[in-house]
């Protein structure tokens, strides 16, 4: 009887310890299977995040602002500025202050030129003040945030979970996570070192065939600082660590003239009937164009005026301009009283060097240092376009044909650029006369250069060539005297800093002078 007892209390027991087993193992399986979920959606969330936060870094390019007056040129198509070519605004305003820093080197600065070189400075910083705040403005950001992460429902966490932009009150008072990020890298404004005018320096990142600056490193000419920010070049927006954009945020940037930003960060919140979940991440904008360092909408003149100083017996008697073309004048009448008796009628043929074929031809009329000029030439129209060079300078030179017939010198020839797209890039350097009607209607023809002309070279004399003058005397010992012409020429650069569009101005001036005497030819 006691036996039978025995058994029947262990197999109770049995039952029992089987029990609580098949109970904890379907706790742990709910645990588990509780677990998977809050793992499934946590991966859920954070791919919706990462989505999101990618998707700001690729639509940041659409932040733009009208460009300003004067900066039209380094617009989109659209006539506006923007993450994508806001560098080629503060491009333009550098080589502007560059060559105001050259006129102060060169002692012709101008109170006009320190003027246009502020002005251009305050637009570039405007345009990148307005640019910058629309890329910090969190209402705008998660926009775009949630425009993608509203997209990606978090199913595992119970419910319609949907992840969007964590935006309390107080992160509302704020500004955008920020960074900039990859300092010292390239930006996508590449330059020429021979671009710049003489004291002027860059430093750049060489990448490939062309030479970049460098992004986020301020650089400086004529006492202003300027930077622009770092995109790699061929990089597509992409996903970076978050102790990587902390180490590089806005706030601990330290650099002047509040640069735009080039990275971004937000964080996701999903609320669903199992559990909450919070992921942040951080991506890269990067616009995927790259442009180059210039001033599109400018010029450089070449100008020709001419000149005839008139003399008898030594003393200055007139002082008149003459044609580009050849003429015969008749300046010294009946003059009188020679020391011999009689009176001197005087003419002579002037605007001979105008018969040169082209403007390459007339430029080299005299004899003399015409590649000092020139440099300066090619230095300014490298501003429009860097692969400009000498040999194309002359062939232009050579192709344009003179502008004569006129008696209101000087004759102006302007080199500019013609561009095949909206947006100004790729340009095609021409020459024309400034009256031609070939010319863009954006060039203001007669726009001048605000620095002060300095002489560069100049031309030695020629006696009799190719200017020649004839003498009558009536009335005196002698049916004339000893004659003769002297044409000689001064080169010089008046600078322009491109803010009004001239870069600058290579101004030809050639005086005949013109001698009568009444001494007997020998």
């Amino acid at each position: 009887m006691k036996r039978k007892l025995k058994h029947r209390t262990a197999h109770g027991a049995s039952i029992i310890l089987v029990a609580l087993f098949a109970l904890g193992l379907i706790i742990l399986v709910f645990v588990a299977f509780q677990f998977a979920m809050v793992m499934g959606g946590s991966r859920e969330v954070r791919n919706a995040v990462d989505a999101a936060a990618l998707n700001i870094a690729k639509r940041s390019i659409e932040i733009q602002v009208p460009a300003v007056a004067g900066f039209r040129d380094v617009a989109n198509t659209q006539g506006n500025v923007g993450l994508s070519n806001l560098s080629r605004t503060w491009g333009k305003a550098f080589l502007i202050n560059a060559n105001v820093q050259d006129m102060q080197n060169t002692g012709q600065i101008t109170d006009a030129a320190t003027a246009n070189g502020n002005l251009a400075y305050e637009a570039a910083q405007t345009t990148n003040d307005a640019i910058c705040n629309g890329l910090k403005n969190k209402g705008g950001l998660d926009n775009y945030f949630n425009d993608m992460a509203m997209n990606k429902n978090a199913t595992l966490l119970g419910g319609s979970s949907i992840v969007t932009s964590q935006s309390d009150q107080a992160a509302q008072n704020k500004d955008f996570a920020t960074a900039m990020v990859d300092r010292g890298d390239e930006s996508n404004l590449s330059f020429s070192a021979a671009q710049l005018p003489k004291g002027v320096t860059l430093t750049g990142v060489k990448r490939g065939n062309n030479e970049y600056i460098q992004g986020y490193v301020p650089f400086m000419t004529n006492g202003k600082e300027f930077c622009v920010p770092t995109f790699h070049l061929n990089e597509q927006p992409h996903l970076i660590s978050d102790d990587y954009f902390t180490k590089n945020r806005s706030d601990l940037a330290g650099l002047p003239g509040n640069p735009i930003p080039n990275a971004f960060k937000e964080s996701g919140l999903a609320s669903g009937t199992n559990n909450s979940l919070i992921a942040s991440a951080c991506a890269v904008a990067n616009p995927q164009r790259q442009y180059t360092l210039a001033i599109p909408y400018s010029f450089v003149a070449i100008s020709f005026s001419n000149q005839a100083l008139w003399y008898v017996n030594g003393k200055k008697v007139a002082q008149t301009s003459y044609a580009n073309e050849p003429q015969q004048y008749f300046q010294v009448k009946h003059y009188q009283p020679l020391p011999n008796g009689g009176f001197l009628d005087g003419s002579a043929n002037l605007g001979n060097e105008y018969k040169a074929a082209n403007l390459w031809m007339l430029y080299n009329a005299l004899q003399g240092d015409h590649q000092t000029p020139l440099l300066k030439v090619v230095q300014r129209v490298q501003e429009i376009d860097p692969t400009f060079t000498m040999q194309r300078l002359e062939g232009l030179m050579q192709s344009q044909a003179l502008k004569a017939g006129t008696n209101t010198p000087p004759v102006r020839y302007l080199i500019y650029p013609t561009y095949s797209t909206p947006d100004c890039t790729s340009p095609k350097i021409q020459i024309a006369d400034s009256s031609s009607g070939n010319i863009p209607s954006w060039l203001a023809r007669a726009a001048m250069g605000e620095g002060m002309g300095m002489a560069v070279s100049t031309e030695d004399s020629e006696k009799d060539i190719p200017n020649t003058c004839l003498e009558q005397i009536t009335g005196g010992k002698n049916p004339s005297g000893k004659h003769w012409t002297i044409l000689s020429g001064i080169i010089g650069f008046q600078p322009g800093t491109g803010y009004g569009q001239c870069l600058g101005e290579l101004h030809i001036h050639r005086a005949t002078n013109v001698y009568f005497t009444d001494e007997p030819e020998n």
